[in-house]
């Protein structure tokens, strides 16, 4: 519903980030979480993102350099299924290798992200040994997108000049993600890592 005291750029998101929820979960339940579904689901995430307008500095400050990234809420059902977030990070910023334990999408609305996409090589049977090898990067720019099941693996990494805008959706909210797995290349290695908090609501 939207707030009587909202303007009417965040009526309009509201509006908007609702009905792009609803086709997700329309896709998930039609097709379940497939490569094909995320691939419609990447691309109502790009429709989305091309509405500059919708997700102004203003409403939605780009990360400073001594905060490295930030991740606004913008939509989550009450099962905390269906997370839709803005995402910003400063020239720099570089996770390490992760899984998400939930199918995730990433639609560009400014600057520039490299995705960098990983294969598992070790035969798992040891706890804590994760051997990974890269297969392929994607830079992802304004109107573009990139998918991912809960399994998959990738690191980001801000290469350009800006702080990047994205919109990331998972079909679990990040506070409530306390499997997740990251690795160390080097190390051969894995560890959990705990949930996300810290997000501006």
């Amino acid at each position: 519903m939207v707030q009587a005291h909202e303007s009417p750029v965040a009526a309009e998101r509201t509006r908007a980030v609702a009905e792009v929820v609803n086709k997700v979960r329309q896709i998930e339940h039609e097709h379940g979480v497939t490569r094909d579904a995320l691939e419609r689901i990447r691309t109502v995430l790009i429709e989305l993102a091309r509405r500059t307008d919708l997700f102004p500095e203003s409403d939605y400050p780009s990360a400073r350099e001594e905060e490295r990234s930030l991740l606004y809420l913008l939509s989550e059902d009450p099962d905390h299924r269906f997370a839709l977030y803005l995402s910003t990070g400063v020239p720099g910023r570089a996770s390490p290798p992760h899984n998400h334990t939930t199918w995730a999408a990433i639609a560009g609305i400014g600057g520039e992200e490299e995705n960098r996409v990983y294969e598992r090589t070790d035969d798992r049977s040891l706890p804590g040994k994760g051997e990974i090898r890269e297969v392929h990067r994607v830079v992802l720019r304004a109107g573009d997108g990139i998918a991912f099941l809960p399994d998959d693996i990738h690191s980001i990494h801000v290469v350009g000049a800006t702080p990047t805008r994205h919109l990331h959706m998972y079909g679990m909210s990040v506070e409530h993600l306390p499997n997740r797995v990251e690795y160390d290349m080097d190390a051969g290695t894995y560890k959990v890592f705990p949930a996300s908090r810290g997000i501006r609501k």
